[in-house]
């Protein structure tokens, strides 16, 4: 068995890679030079923003919340949060275009004559802002639930009608439900018509 010279073993070592810190205008890729870890940072920055939700709505509005409204459920305190501080700045964080709403809303004066004073007067904007985004977001036939002043709602939008209009029922309570003709009347916004 033949053995390597000392001198060739050293110049094999001497020609390996060399080990030195990148120059100050060039870091490494990945790592800085303490040690954090900028691209994998940045990638879930971009993966987030990239591929966050967005929930497009039945009168052109485009959502980044549902609220609940897809899973069955409308969450009347999340709702009543973006309501209560609707400015530019929480507008800008909840919709994807600034001259959208942040949540559907049923407008008008016509609640109490279409589903009755009973019912239509002891609803508040939280309640209007349920209906207005199930209409957006809602899946015919699966109904919206939420509760207010110990009473259960549930609101369950139905196929379009003409003009862009939405059918739906309201039970409160658990009685007999109440058909409704809605339509939209701007973006994310709706008003009830008498059937």
């Amino acid at each position: 068995m033949k053995s390597i010279p000392l001198l060739a073993l050293v110049g094999l070592m001497a020609t390996g890679p060399a080990l030195a810190d990148p120059p100050a205008h060039a870091p490494a890729h990945g790592y800085d030079k303490h040690g954090r870890d900028h691209d994998d940072h940045n990638h879930r920055k971009y993966k987030k923003d990239k591929h966050a939700k967005h929930y497009p709505g039945k009168s052109g509005v485009v959502y980044v919340h549902d609220y609940g409204i897809q899973s069955g459920r409308c969450n009347r305190d999340e709702i009543g949060a973006v309501i209560g501080g609707v400015t530019g700045a929480v507008v800008g964080g909840q919709v994807v275009n600034r001259d959208d709403r942040a949540v559907g809303m049923v407008v008008g004066g016509v609640l109490g004559a279409v589903l009755g004073h009973a019912i239509g007067d002891r609803m508040d904007e939280r309640d209007r802002a349920c209906m207005g985004h199930a209409l957006e977001l809602g899946r015919p036939g699966v109904p919206v639930v939420w509760s207010h002043d110990g009473r259960r709602y549930d609101f369950t939008p139905r196929g379009d009608a003409r003009d862009g209009c939405r059918l739906a029922t309201l039970s409160v309570d658990g009685r007999k439900p109440r058909e409704v003709v809605a339509c939209p009347s701007g973006k994310g916004s709706w008003t009830f018509r008498r059937t």
